[in-house]
C-alpha cells in the first residue's frame, strides 16, 4: 500500500477551497456590539481603577520625600502620618478600593446580562 499526498496551499488543507471558517459568519452583527460594548464598559472599569491605585502608590513616596508636614510631624504617640499610612492607612485604602471595584464589577455585569 502507498500513501497518496494531495498537495495543499501553505498551511491551507485542500488549498483553502472549503474552509467554512472563511466564509461563515458565527455571530451576528448585534452580538459582536453587545461584545464589544462589554469589553470596552470592562477595560475602562479596570482602568480606571487602576490609575487609582497607581497614584495613590506614587503618592506615598512622593510625599515622603518633598513634604515635611507628611514625614516630620509627630501626630498620634509621636508617630508620623507617613508611618501610619505605611502601617495602616494603606492597607485599609486597598481594602476600600477592592470592594467599590468588586461592587461596580457586579453591577456592571448584571447591567451587561440585561442588554
Amino acid at each position: 500500500m502507498s500513501d497518496t499526498v494531495i498537495p495543499t496551499q501553505k498551511g491551507k488543507p485542500n488549498g483553502g477551497e472549503n474552509d467554512a471558517s472563511l466564509t461563515t459568519q458565527f455571530v451576528t452583527e448585534e452580538e459582536l456590539a453587545k461584545v464589544n460594548a462589554s469589553f470596552l464598559a470592562q477595560r475602562k472599569l479596570s482602568f480606571t481603577f487602576g490609575l487609582y491605585f497607581f497614584l495613590i502608590t506614587l503618592l506615598i513616596p512622593f510625599l515622603s520625600g518633598t513634604a515635611e508636614w507628611w514625614y516630620g510631624t509627630p501626630l498620634i504617640f509621636g508617630l508620623t502620618l507617613n508611618f501610619w499610612t505605611t502601617l495602616l492607612l494603606f492597607h485599609v485604602f486597598y481594602w476600600l478600593l477592592a470592594f467599590v471595584f468588586v461592587k461596580r464589577a457586579n453591577r456592571l455585569d448584571d447591567d451587561l446580562k440585561n442588554l
